[in-house]
């Protein structure tokens, strides 16, 4: 086909952009936005918890939200693997309740996603925009991000840059510029919990790489542009990146033994079943697990598309194949998922090999794109009479659209069963925080209520069982008659307790789980069967701060600092060196 102008200036093209992948995200997700002031069931609900906890943090206490009280006898919050507390995107809690939060930064990715996509079906694949359309509309609005982010696995919206990080990372070759965006976009990433997408990225993009590392000349340029990425993305992640690690170290995730293997009925079933129960006949997950409906027209496209490439998307198929075996599972004792989950961190603490399907659904909606274009370049060579070529290729892109209109649909059907969650109410919040009692709120509003339960949904909550107590009581007891706790003050973050100790080496339990980040400025934190304990140095009157922060947070801050800063500082000097190329060649 003709080659199309693209639309200047430059700012024009993204506010168009901008415009319909909101528009369209929009009416896919109405159910969801009809169903305000419902939050999300199951997972949703510990996210949103998370959200909520984050903010009571600043907006109670006026402290970082580095630990969570709520739950669990409390866990990290800021270093938790599987949390979001970083995400630029949930600043805006604080000007609207943590449903509508919710609702947003579901509204916004999924819209990224339809962007993302056209980017790189645009500028990488080389469609038209018709055929961009379609590609975009089947990756954004596919069963995949429907079930993820319906469903509550809110840390999952980072899948939504897959595209956009390929065609990144191709570019990166030949232009720093990019290898820089690729750092920029992955520590993004990791501000928004991408404890799965990111590994999945990285070990895809890793794929690639394998895809251009003929003639060998390349593979400097390639290693160069991954050395600078990689700086990027650590140094400005570096704030959440760095505590994390220290808590992956602290902590191994307990995880469900991993065995499933796809079988052909769930094969089929992901990407043509309308409806589906909770459960799979014959496989370990749930089907939100699985569901990645495309569609008959739009799945029958992607494979005329795999058909119709060519060698020229060759590295298309074959990452295709990649990630389709991937996500089959532990078919095989050589099987690559069985090899990652016995061997390679921190896929050792991973499970769920289908969400490989993921960069299926990626792959297959850029090849339905390809097959749109193929077929429409195909009628205008083959039919002769220019009304009845028009006419058939108004049918070609009727049809696709009809597959586009198919997802939406599905997902306008699926979307409002998850959002059925008793709305946020606003307790009355308890003038000190304590554990359990009578009149306790329910699981979403007890941050509000400034109350928590020792009940555990979060992994990471590895306290959990400790002996702590409940009821409005003083949040620190002595454990035996050689220290008189006189007085306690308990913020989210902190301990502060007054009192006197009759012997060196007297403890005082404190009603918190413990965990490596508490520390105190007098004598030494003791974990006592999984409970917070201090020990204090000498007898007499004691004023003990115990405070929680993760022990690599300010080294961790230093690095982002720079990180940034480096970052801003490259991209100024770019500019003013092509400005003055530019002039130069005027």
């Amino acid at each position: 086909m003709k080659p199309e102008e693209p639309l200047r200036p430059a700012w024009l093209r993204a506010l168009a952009l901008a415009a319909l992948s909101l528009a369209l995200t929009l009416y896919a997700w109405s159910p969801m936005i009809a169903a305000y002031p419902h939050p999300s069931n199951g997972d949703g609900t510990m996210y949103q918890k998370i959200l909520e906890a984050g903010r009571a943090s600043i907006a109670r206490y006026h402290e970082f939200p580095f630990w969570n009280p709520y739950e669990c006898g409390g866990y990290p919050l800021w270093d938790n693997p599987q949390g979001f507390a970083g995400a630029p995107l949930l600043w805006i809690v604080f000007f609207v309740n943590s449903t509508a939060t919710i609702y947003f930064w579901v509204i916004t990715h999924v819209a990224f996603a339809f962007a993302s996509m056209w980017l790189f079906a645009r500028h990488e694949v080389r469609l038209s925009r018709a055929a961009t359309f379609v590609a975009a509309a089947a990756w954004a609005y596919s069963g995949f991000h429907q079930q993820h982010y319906a469903g509550g696995h809110f840390t999952f919206v980072p899948w939504v840059f897959f595209p956009l990080a390929f065609l990144l990372w191709r570019r990166a070759e030949n232009d720093v510029r990019y290898a820089v965006g690729l750092g920029m976009l992955a520590a993004w990433m990791f501000y928004e919990g991408a404890v799965y997408p990111l590994p999945h990225l990285v070990l895809l993009l890793s794929a690639e790489t394998l895809t251009r590392v003929w003639p060998p000349r390349r593979l400097p340029l390639v290693l160069r542009a991954g050395a600078i990425a990689g700086v990027v993305a650590f140094t400005i992640a570096a704030s959440r990146l760095l505590p994390v690690l220290d808590q992956l170290h602290q902590h191994s995730r307990p995880a469900l033994h991993d065995v499933d293997v796809i079988t052909w009925p769930t094969l089929k079933a992901m990407f043509l079943a309308r409806q589906h129960g909770r459960d799979v006949l014959g496989q370990q997950w749930v089907w939100t697990e699985w569901g990645a409906y495309l569609g008959p027209i739009l799945l029958t496209l992607g494979l005329l598309g795999i058909v119709a490439g060519g060698a020229r998307t060759a590295w298309m198929a074959a990452l295709l194949g990649f990630a389709f075996v991937l996500m089959c599972g532990h078919f095989a004792r050589w099987a690559p998922w069985s090899f990652l989950i016995a061997h390679v961190p921190p896929f050792k603490e991973m499970r769920v090999p289908s969400r490989f399907r993921a960069t299926v659904l990626m792959f297959l909606a850029a090849y339905a794109g390809i097959a749109v274009d193929r077929l429409l370049t195909a009628v205008q060579r083959l039919v002769p009479s220019r009304p009845w070529s028009r006419a058939m290729q108004t049918l070609v892109l009727a049809i696709a659209l009809l597959g586009v209109g198919d997802i939406i649909g599905v997902g306008i059907d699926t979307i409002p069963q998850f959002f059925t969650s008793p709305p946020l109410t606003k307790p009355e919040p308890a003038a000190h925080f304590y554990y359990g009692g009578p009149g306790l709120a329910g699981f979403l509003d007890q941050p509000a209520q400034n109350r928590g339960e020792l009940s555990c949904y979060d992994e990471w909550g590895f306290g959990q069982g400790s002996h702590l107590w409940q009821g409005d009581l003083p949040q620190a007891r002595a454990t035996d008659e050689g220290v008189t706790v006189e007085a306690v003050n308990r913020t989210q973050n902190t301990f502060t307790i007054d009192g006197v100790a009759k012997r060196p080496g007297a403890r005082v339990l404190l009603n918190t789980v413990y965990d490596d980040d508490w520390k105190t400025n007098i004598g030494r934190t003791v974990n006592f069967a999984n409970q917070l304990a201090i020990d204090l140095p000498e007898a007499g009157h004691f004023h003990v701060t115990a405070r929680a922060r993760p022990r690599t947070f300010v080294a961790g801050v230093i690095l982002t600092v720079l990180g940034i800063a480096g970052t801003v500082a490259f991209f100024v000097r770019d500019a003013r060196r092509r400005r003055r190329d530019r002039a130069g060649v005027s």
